[in-house]
């Protein structure tokens, strides 16, 4: 009983392993159909969008007036000439999508840029998102053309198409993402500029309201600015401010090339801001007969203050007499050094 209980054991456990297989083998087989049938489906869809393409351009060629003969010219009424029609903007086509990457943003923006400049290409909602599944493959187009062919109200208007597609193949939340980046993000060794347009595009997705991205910008900037900004006024709004923070930026960094250009002392300097008070007493000294233009004087008086020193960078007055319109270096009041 025992060998023949075995055996029918054994017997069932191949019985079952070759239904397995078997299901498994059609279960092959259908993937591949639905593949093949998804392939002909785009290629029928990218046929049908391309025609549609041509015909909108035929449609707005202008037509022009065939000559009159001059014998029929008195009776023959004047029939007022067509514009020619401006041309349409050339856009190159969506770039192909996944859904792999998780973020369907960059190619919904794409083929909108397509229904709003080529409105007459895409007269309904089901052609919106029939072009929409001519650019799917992989998952995202095997997903679309179920949808399609199961004929629902999805691909019959666009929004709701867009709201379904949205929620399957939109994994990331971009505003919480920006905000995570702009609590990290900083300045480091770049240069206001290069920093203000990484926090301009992180800010616009983030949702901050202004006073909490001024926070955020100012918290970024590296220690050399924030000391350079510490006794000003600074502005309340985001613009003025990053403004601001470049022009003292600009400042800054003209003097440190005036200073390795012009200051025998400073060639071996690699520091990018090189505060005067970091200067040798020997040369710092209003005294000393090798002082640099650079060193900020008042005429008839020592060095400027801190504060005094700042003020002048962000006006764009020269650091030895005050003045506008040049820089210390350049000052025609600095004595003529024999």
């Amino acid at each position: 009983m025992d060998a023949a209980g075995a055996e029918a054991s054994r017997a069932n456990a191949s019985s079952q392993e070759w239904v397995i297989r078997h299901q498994e083998e059609q279960l092959n087989c259908l993937r591949r159909g639905m593949l093949e049938m998804a392939d002909r489906q785009e290629k029928q869809l990218t046929a049908v969008c391309d025609r549609i393409d041509t015909l909108a351009r035929q449609v707005q060629q202008p037509l022009t007036p065939q000559p009159l003969h001059p014998s029929s010219a008195a009776s023959t009424p004047m029939v007022p000439v067509q514009t020619p029609a401006a041309p349409a903007v050339q856009l190159a086509r969506p770039e192909r999508f996944s859904g792999d990457s998780g973020d369907c943003r960059a190619f919904v923006t794409q083929c909108e840029l397509h229904f709003e400049l080529h409105a007459a290409s895409f007269p309904t909602d089901r052609a919106k998102v029939a072009f929409i599944i001519s650019h799917l493959t992989g998952r995202a187009g095997a997903w679309a053309t179920a949808e399609w062919q199961r004929g629902g109200a999805t691909c019959f208007s666009l929004s709701v198409f867009l709201d379904a597609f949205t929620q399957v193949f939109q994994h990331t939340k971009p505003g919480r993402e920006a905000a995570r980046a702009l609590m990290r993000l900083t300045q480091g060794n770049r240069r206001v500029t290069d920093y203000a347009i990484e926090f301009r595009t992180l800010a616009a997705e983030s949702g901050w309201n202004p006073a909490a991205l001024v926070d955020a910008f100012l918290e970024g900037l590296s220690e050399v600015l924030k000391d350079n900004l510490a006794p000003l006024e600074l502005p309340s709004s985001l613009e003025p401010l990053i403004a601001l923070v470049i022009r003292i930026d600009n400042r800054l960094q003209d003097r440190r090339r005036g200073r390795r250009s012009n200051a025998p002392f400073s060639r071996g300097r690699t520091d990018d801001y090189d505060p005067p008070s970091s200067l040798p007493s020997s040369v710092a000294s209003t005294d000393s007969p090798v002082a640099p233009l650079e060193e900020p004087m008042q005429l008839g008086r020592g060095r400027l203050s801190p504060s005094e020193r700042i003020r002048r960078i962000a006006a764009g007055e020269c650091l030895y007499c005050g003045q506008r319109g040049h820089f210390c270096k350049h000052c025609p009041n600095v004595p003529v050094r024999h």
